[in-house]
């Protein structure tokens, strides 16, 4: 363990490295220490149980007083007088979730009882094995173990000293407005974690880091497009150019908040990488360390997406195998599949199952690809699980793709946590947008396109039509109908409920099939659960579809080669990265990034006449839709800046001047009360109160739902209850997770309100998994269908991203 920790750290480029390196030392050889009492190795040996053999509280004290000592001896310990205390906190809490480090966790300082049971096992350890663990902590270059023992003796002096120290380290952060303390806890927290993980599994060291080409986006984009053919290409050619040219330009200390604004469709996912590949080197030949590329987005629709693009130019590397090495390229969200693969030895090995787990969540590659939620969840935590990680995320660069998905009232904390990670753990962050939020000031960012302005003055694709009188939605279903009857065009509609959604997908296929005069029964259904009609596909997206009919139908959308024209229901599912493009686009009243994201998939490769945007008001017999969603002051903000532009505006008169319009009233009235307080939280280490910070804001309770769509289903789920009846604990556990993708293209996660709460939990449960709920086979046509998904016949339900 302490090899290992002490690897991880060696393995860093941090201020006082070398301080560092021997203090996570220190706590991979204390971290178990309390192990060594009689009571523990007879719980192993005879499962006979005592609150004696806890270990967590006595090896807390040994790793305060053993980091103490070692600062002592190097006369260093004025200047890093934190160390021992984040040291006792570090390990007493490598089993738990991190709580209020103050109120909470020193309070068993205090405690009579757990003083009673320190001074017992400390007997215990003097009358039976003291000699031993001389020898055992000689052996790791701690010959005075016994003095340390003998200063625990004196418990109530050292419980004080250590309070005392914990208290300061508390005081200071809070006084100061000083993210330190709980961003070092977190580092030391999670080499522990990540190191005591890996050696439980058996891995004895760390996966070799890999090269990769820092001109491998360059020969892909020359293999793949060639030449610019039009001229959008011409313009995401000298975009990327642009942006390329200034990776020498960088004061790599000094400017580490990077920007690339730039026009939707303009092909920021390979500038962004390729830009990210570029710095990666210059940052190995001039500060002597090669980071990691953590590339960062809010929705799974992108994911896969981008995935897909990052293998294909990685393909250009490892030619020999069929598929990219984990240690290569790592996919993590909660839907991805576990297998981490290695070469080892010329071939390429998967790791067994829990190994895979371990490297694969404490993101062990040179480029992860991953969620929001898994990042600024791994930053903001008091989890074990998701702060495992946070040492791979330090020497990183961040690539935040559509970073104006993080909601206003986190902007400051992101702020302060992002120039954090830059100042004192060698981060590099990409913020990449074509509606870029005022996260950070000018000052504090560099933008990597010098004139914006001139490419959003060449981007003139569409006509935006505002119509801000409120509509009833009956009376927009037979607009749309209108319209698909009538235009011959490509017709995207994104609503704003998934309801409404359904709703107009139905009333849509029903009116065609009169049109057509085809009986409903003879509606052909294809294997991808699109409507198909003489001349057009009729495609329904939401997240009451299952993932892989959800990405079937994307790529479907995406696929040119299809004469037939389509026509997209979808709700926000479609707003923002994924590459489709339609003629005609319908948009359900949103704030305006939205707006702007929605109208990227209009005319994207600007290869047609004019497309044209059109934003609605529609409502129910309640409300407005907008209303069970969106925040009133972002709706509000984007009133205003409409009503400045008049009903119908050109894309290239609008996007960038009305975005800084937008963003600088969400300032001016927005509040940012939840990022101060969280940050308060933050540098007084209540780790308790930091778990309010929550991405995923929709607040209805969540349940699983497997639906047994076709054979295979079937058997996943008859496998999923063979394990959960025959497997127990850690083992039923591991053989879940093995087939946790096959369960996942099955799943569909619903946010459900009182109106439905009866029929869902009345659905058919899954022994062994709370929150799981099934649908069979045989009531597929009762609940779920092939191309609109979960049918339980609800009222109107908000839409969450997941």
């Amino acid at each position: 363990m302490g090899r290992l920790s002490k690897e991880i750290l060696e393995s860093k480029t941090i201020d006082s490295k070398e301080i560092f390196t021997e203090v996570a030392y220190l706590i991979g050889i204390t971290h178990d220490f309390g192990k060594a009492t009689t009571y523990f190795q007879n719980w192993l040996e005879n499962e006979k149980r005592t609150q004696y053999a806890q270990h967590g509280f006595i090896s807390s004290l040994v790793g305060y007083l053993v980091v103490k000592n070692f600062l002592l001896g190097i006369q260093k310990l004025d200047e890093f007088w934190y160390l021992p205390g984040i040291t006792w906190i570090v390990i007493s809490k490598h089993h738990g979730n991190l709580k209020d480090i103050l109120n909470e966790e020193a309070v068993k300082l205090r405690d009579p009882d757990e003083l009673e049971i320190v001074k017992e096992q400390l007997k215990d350890i003097f009358s039976n094995n003291l000699t031993e663990v001389e020898e055992i902590y000689r052996s790791l270059g701690c010959s005075d173990i016994s003095k340390t023992l003998n200063e625990i003796k004196n418990l109530k002096n050292l419980t004080q000293q250590i309070r005392k120290d914990i208290k300061k380290i508390c005081k200071n952060g809070f006084k100061d407005n000083d993210l330190k303390y709980y961003f070092l806890i977190l580092f030391l927290y999670s080499i522990l974690l990540d190191a005591d993980k890996l050696d439980a599994s058996g891995r004895k060291n760390l996966p070799k880091r890999e090269n990769i080409p820092s001109n491998i986006v360059d020969e892909y984009k020359r293999k793949k497009f060639g030449k610019p053919k039009t001229e959008v290409d011409a313009i995401r050619e000298k975009a990327y150019n642009e942006v390329i040219a200034k990776v020498d330009d960088i004061n790599t200390t000094h400017e580490r908040i990077l920007s690339i604004n730039l026009p939707t469709g303009c092909g920021k996912t390979l500038t962004g990488l390729s830009f990210a590949l570029k710095l990666r080197e210059r940052i190995k030949e001039s500060l002597g360390f090669t980071p990691r590329i953590i590339y960062s987005l809010p929705f799974l629709s992108i994911i896969d997406q981008n995935a897909k693009t990052i293998e294909d130019i990685l393909r250009l590397k490892y030619k020999k195998h069929e598929e990219i090495p984990s240690t290569l390229f790592l996919i993590h969200h909660h839907l991805a599949d576990i297998e981490y693969k290695e070469v080892k030895d010329g071939e390429l090995n998967i790791e067994e199952l829990n190994r895979s787990i371990l490297l694969t969540e404490g993101w062990h590659s040179e480029i992860v690809i991953t969620t929001f939620v898994q990042l600024f969840h791994s930053l903001i935590t008091n989890k074990n699980r998701a702060a495992r990680k946070f040492h791979n995320i330090a020497n990183s660069i961040l690539i935040l793709d559509e970073i104006q998905s993080i909601p206003h009232k986190y902007w400051l904390l992101i702020n302060k946590v992002l120039k954090h990670l830059a100042s004192n753990f060698n981060c590099w962050i990409i913020l990449m947008t074509a509606t870029k939020p005022l996260i950070f000031k000018n000052g504090e960012i560099k933008e990597l396109v010098t004139d914006t302005e001139k490419y959003f003055n060449a981007f003139d694709r569409v006509v935006f039509n505002f119509d801000l009188d409120v509509k009833r939605f009956d009376e927009f279903k037979h607009e749309i109908l209108n319209n698909v009857l009538h235009e011959d065009k490509d017709i995207l509609i994104v609503l704003n409920t998934i309801n409404s959604c359904k709703e107009l997908y139905g009333f849509i296929k029903d009116e065609l099939t009169t049109f057509y005069g085809i009986d409903k029964k003879d509606i052909k259904i294809d294997e991808d659960g699109v409507a198909n009609f003489p001349d057009l596909e009729l495609i329904n997206l939401s997240t009451h579809i299952l993932p892989s009919y959800r990405l079937r139908r994307i790529n479907r959308i995406k696929d040119r080669k299809k004469k037939k024209r389509k026509i997209i229901v979808t709700t926000q599912l479609v707003e923002a990265g994924v590459d489709i493009s339609s003629d005609i686009v319908y948009r359900d009243f949103a704030p305006l990034d939205c707006i702007i994201q929605t109208a990227g998939r209009c005319n994207r490769n600007n290869e047609k006449d004019k497309g044209r945007v059109k934003v609605i008001v529609l409502r129910d017999e309640r409300q407005k839709f907008y209303k069970y969603i969106y925040d009133s002051t972002l709706i509000n903000a984007t009133e205003d800046v409409i009503k400045k532009f008049g009903k119908t505006i050109e894309e290239k008169d609008f996007v960038l001047t009305s975005v800084k319009k937008y963003y600088e009233i969400v300032v001016e009235r927005g509040s940012d009360d939840s990022s101060k307080d969280l940050l308060t939280s933050i540098n007084k280490l209540d780790f308790s109160k930091v778990v309010e910070f929550d991405l995923i804001q929709e607040k209805l309770p969540t349940i699983s739902l497997f639906v047994e769509i076709d054979d295979l289903a079937e058997r996943i789920r008859k496998k999923m209850e063979e394990i959960l009846e025959s497997k127990k604990g850690f083992e039923q556990k591991l053989e879940i997770l093995g087939i946790r993708k096959e369960i996942n293209n099955y799943t569909i996660q619903v946010r459900y309100s009182e109106k439905i709460e009866d029929a869902i939990l009345n659905l058919n449960p899954i022994d062994g998994l709370e929150y799981y709920k099934c649908i069979k086979k045989s009531e597929l046509d009762k609940y779920y269908k092939i191309d609109s998904g979960l049918n339980l016949g609800e009222g109107s339900l908000k839409f969450v991203m997941l």
